[in-house]
């Protein structure tokens, strides 16, 4: 499988952030993570600690700056006319840790809680 480098990934339309607070850097120290939606049926809500933060679609960028530290990230189909269920994961940022983190559409396997979808860091590696 292919993973689009975030250069690749369709600018990220304003209308569809819920929380801007982490779309621009307000710290010195703060790192930037890139989540990028590989596979997407239709709209998805991406959430930080619980909180909506944007909506998004196939072949999109979301680029948030955050402090170092643990965060959980979770995705979820914005449609409830899909049963699915809200996949989250933990996400250790820091300075030597995956920046890149990808969504994809799993039916399931993965999780066994009946998500769709999830969310997955990706090594720099794999962008290229």
């Amino acid at each position: 499988m292919e993973h689009p480098a975030p250069s690749k990934s369709r600018s990220f339309p304003p209308d569809r952030i819920i929380d801007a607070a982490h779309f621009h850097r307000r710290k010195v120290g703060e790192i930037e993570v890139i989540i990028l939606t590989q596979e997407s049926a239709g709209l998805l809500t991406f959430y930080l600690d619980g909180q909506p933060v944007a909506k998004v679609i196939q072949g999109e960028a979301i680029r948030i700056y955050l402090s170092p530290g643990r965060y959980r990230f979770g995705i979820i189909p914005s449609s409830h006319v899909v049963l699915s269920s809200l996949w989250e994961t933990n996400a250790d940022v820091a300075k030597n840790a995956p920046r890149f983190y990808r969504i994809f559409h799993s039916g399931g396997r993965n999780s066994g809680w009946g998500a769709s979808f999830e969310i997955a860091p990706v090594k720099n590696a794999q962008l290229q």
